[in-house]
């Protein structure tokens, strides 16, 4: 695989793949916020007995930062996992969407803030602009999913042990920051990571979505293995 990365139009090419959908994404987000009303209300009985807790939005916009800063080191260090992980992101979010469409869902766990202290008043911004629809399954938690499983193989990461463990704990807190902070449901958080489990699986075993990687390669060079 590293043949491929030697050649720098080529590693250009395959890192505007995933930029070039993320903009698709957020176009068809933007669009189903607007247009489409949730159908669909989402909750657990679980959820009841989870608190607000203001202090989890430190690792929830952790998130932010930590998913481009995987897909950049990936695609810096590890070409194999940066193609997985690019795959994992366009087909589970092109499934999302989909989902979003077809199944308009939303929750109604949020409650009124009425602490004074940065945080929380912080998390009342975010709100504003982060609204409680599109929820299932949780983008937040398959994207976190996603990168904690292909930092959990990473062989570049094995060798700096205290980021790896750095990635997963950070993983953990952010998956549950979204059930912390009223922005998703208990279900929301096991269908993000059951779609990212799953298809992970699938992936792993199979060539889907090599195709317009593959498309990208020099004609003299030979076709990609998956």
């Amino acid at each position: 695989m590293e043949q491929y990365w030697r050649d720098e139009r080529t590693r250009r090419r395959m890192l505007a793949v995933p930029i070039v959908y993320f903009i698709f994404y957020v176009i068809c987000f933007a669009l189903l916020e607007e247009y489409v009303r949730p159908k669909f209300w989402i909750a657990s009985d679980l959820d009841a007995y989870i608190p607000f807790c203001a202090a989890f939005l430190i690792p929830y916009v952790a998130w932010f930062p930590l998913v481009p800063g995987m897909f950049w080191y990936f695609y810096k260090r590890e070409p194999e996992s940066f193609l997985h992980l690019s795959r994992m992101t366009i087909i589970g979010l092109t499934i999302c969407l989909a989902i979003y469409a077809l199944f308009p869902n939303g929750q109604l766990l949020r409650r009124p803030i009425i602490s004074d202290d940065i945080l929380s008043q912080l998390v009342i911004l975010l709100r504003k602009s982060d609204t409680p629809t599109n929820v299932c399954p949780s983008i937040h938690v398959f994207m976190t999913v996603n990168v904690a499983l292909a930092g959990a193989r990473s062989r570049a990461l094995s060798a700096e042990r205290r980021r790896q463990v750095s990635l997963m704990v950070l993983s953990v807190l952010i998956c549950l920051s979204t059930v912390f902070l009223k922005q998703h449901s208990v279900v929301d958080v096991v269908c993000g990571t059951a779609l990212a489990v799953g298809l992970d699986a699938v992936l792993r075993r199979s060539s889907v979505g090599m195709g317009i990687f593959n498309a990208l390669i020099p004609r003299k060079n030979t076709a990609m293995e998956s």
